[in-house]
């Protein structure tokens, strides 16, 4: 009996050590995944295909669709009346109808503040039209392979005809992380922009980045720092964060993507724990 017990207790040890071994990480957000770039391999992986809505996450792609369509970003852009939206909790730039600033610097907007105005100016900047513009969203998103995917805007205001999934958001960060401008843009912190109001008169404001990790007030795991980054949030139907990091001395880097968690604390304590599985 003693032997058999002995026996039971070292299956039973064995079995502890299997689980600890394949120990996944607590990730309670609708859907995530983490891809080392350097193997092109899964990490991790959570509902990587099911549909959810990018909110501002969607602007990853009209950054890209810029870039793939502006020659000169350096050229300079009048605000229209479209960028005048008036929907309640609607993020913003802050810019005004027929005010000046470079395309590159409506990326910034659109990038760093989340700007939906700049959003709008992006797109009709690059396309002339945002009916044109979201028809090469959706003609790019083909090309990525990102097939979970349709856009109808280009900031990301719910439409149940506007959705995503966590793997096509990580193959758009993937592509926006290659364009070297976006690269610059999405790995900024804070940027002062310096542009012209409508009467032609200098003004300038600072736009900051919205991912706790590059504000503070989050920790990123220790050895690692952060390359690019792009949240997307709404209080009513949840919070995502696509990162691009790499490892602290060394060439390693890694795309995460937490899509839908609960609130705020919710979705940076799913993506530090998918970032712990980096070893």
């Amino acid at each position: 009996e003693s032997s058999s017990k002995s026996a039971k207790q070292v299956e039973a040890s064995n079995k502890s050590s299997e689980e600890d071994e394949s120990h996944e990480p607590e990730i309670n957000a609708k859907s995530a995944v983490l891809y080392s770039e350097n193997t092109k391999t899964v990490i991790f992986s959570k509902n990587k295909d099911e549909r959810v809505a990018p909110f501002s996450t969607t602007k990853l792609m009209t950054a890209l669709v810029c870039v793939n369509n502006v020659e000169d970003l350096d050229q300079e852009f009048v605000i229209s009346p479209s960028s005048s939206i008036k929907v309640s909790g609607s993020s913003t730039a802050f810019l005004q109808v027929g005010e000046s600033l470079k395309i590159r610097d409506l990326l910034y907007g659109t990038l760093l503040p989340s700007g939906n105005d700049a959003a709008v100016a992006v797109a009709e900047a690059s396309l002339g039209s945002v009916d044109s513009f979201v028809e090469k969203m959706n003609e790019e998103a083909i090309r990525l392979g990102a097939l979970s995917t349709h856009f109808t805007n280009p900031h990301g205001l719910p439409d149940e005809s506007h959705y995503t999934s966590a793997y096509d958001i990580y193959l758009i960060m993937r592509a926006a992380m290659e364009n070297e401008d976006l690269r610059e843009i999405l790995g900024t912190k804070e940027y002062q922009v310096v542009y012209k109001d409508r009467n032609g008169v200098k003004k300038s404001q600072v736009w900051k980045a919205t991912n706790l990790y590059s504000t503070g007030e989050k920790e990123l795991p220790s050895g690692l720092t952060i390359l690019g980054a792009k949240t997307g949030t709404t209080k009513d139907a949840g919070y995502c964060l696509a990162l691009d990091t790499e490892k602290s001395d060394s060439p390693y880097s890694y795309i995460s993507v937490v899509m839908k968690g609960e609130n705020k604390d919710n979705l940076y304590e799913n993506m530090t724990n998918l970032l712990a599985k980096i070893s």
